[in-house]
């Protein structure tokens, strides 16, 4: 989803409309193998690390739904408002799939949500927004996508199908939170009790996981949590921790300039000692597209243009503020360099 840019004359305080979103899923139109998706729709392929040909990752995705009185799961990750800003959610969107499903209409007609100012899993975490009852349902729409294992690794690799169509169910959210890292937990519901939900994980392609994903699941019943791993393909891979892919839709007080704050935008390694990639979804994807380099005083450091690599060695230890602008909208992600 893009926000619209809006043009705003003389109000104050100005309000920015911006979009966070915790994660890519796409991995393009062609899978490992070669197959096209259908017309219209594109893969969300499970990966493996580029250049490994033996293993790869294993889970098409985490059971995120309220299935019966004795199956119950609540998925979580954190999210990041920016120092200086304040947000004013108006709707959160997350996604999954219905293993089997053919119905042209979502299968999920209920998502439960709730926000916490620290880790839901630990004692003591405060909830700052919703609860684990309330439906906060608006709608549930194809996002285009389907989840498949990985075509090619292990060889001869997994079939290719699409009988796992992922679905994006949107939730209404109105509440605001100030600057600081906060926990969304969020559940959903199938139309027909008892026919389970899977979330895809965060997906990169080239990437089976990065050292700062933490999502984690929720047994509602035994009140159990536990780490999102990818314990891979074949078994003898190594573990790797997983995201949770969610998008938040909000508004920025006091700010003069639209931005859209879409961790699809994934920085690594980060912190950086020289060299990082950045792993943009695909419309931002340009060869026009340009990365502005901020340090925390707002001075501009120096300006990329979109390639593969980008090399920070001139840069000084400390946090700085990238500002990717594809044409469409500017993204922001922080960077630290070490």
């Amino acid at each position: 989803m893009k926000t619209k840019l809006l043009s705003i004359l003389v109000i104050v305080p100005f309000i920015a409309f911006g979009q966070y979103s915790n994660g890519g899923l796409s991995t393009g139109t062609v899978t490992g193998s070669g197959v096209n998706a259908p017309a219209g729709y594109t893969w969300s392929e499970a990966q493996a690390n580029t250049g490994n040909t033996t293993e790869s990752n294993t889970s098409g995705g985490s059971t995120s739904t309220h299935n019966s009185a004795t199956a119950s799961y609540f998925l979580a990750d954190d999210f990041v408002i920016p120092a200086g800003q304040s947000w004013q959610i108006s709707s959160i969107e997350v996604f999954a799939y219905q293993s089997g499903f053919v119905g042209s209409t979502s299968p999920f007609n209920t998502l439960r949500l709730q926000i916490f100012s620290s880790d839901p899993s630990v004692a003591g975490a405060v909830s700052v927004f919703g609860d684990a009852t309330t439906n906060r349902f608006t709608t549930s729409t194809d996002a285009m996508m389907y989840r498949i294992f990985n075509s090619t690794t292990p060889p001869p690799g997994s079939a290719v199908g699409t009988t796992r169509k992922i679905w994006k169910t949107t939730g209404t959210a109105n509440t605001t939170l100030a600057s600081g890292t906060y926990w969304l937990k969020f559940q959903l519901q199938n139309v027909v009790m008892g026919s389970g939900g899977f979330t895809p994980s965060v997906t990169i392609p080239g990437t089976r996981g990065l050292p700062e994903f933490n999502g984690l699941q929720l047994n509602a019943i035994t009140n159990v949590w536990t780490p999102l791993i990818d314990t891979g393909n074949p078994a003898t891979a190594p573990d790797y921790p997983q995201d949770v892919p969610f998008i938040i839709n909000y508004a920025v007080l006091g700010t003069n300039e639209v931005l859209q704050y879409d961790n699809r935008v994934v920085v690594y390694p980060n912190p950086v000692a020289s060299e990082f990639k950045i792993n943009l979804p695909k419309e931002s994807q340009r060869a026009a597209t340009t990365i502005e380099v901020y340090d925390m005083t707002g001075k501009l450091m120096k300006t990329l243009r979109y390639a593969e690599y980008y090399n920070v060695e001139d840069l000084t230890t400390g946090a700085y503020l990238l500002k990717i602008n594809d044409g469409s909208v500017v993204k922001t992600a922080k960077l630290v360099k070490k």
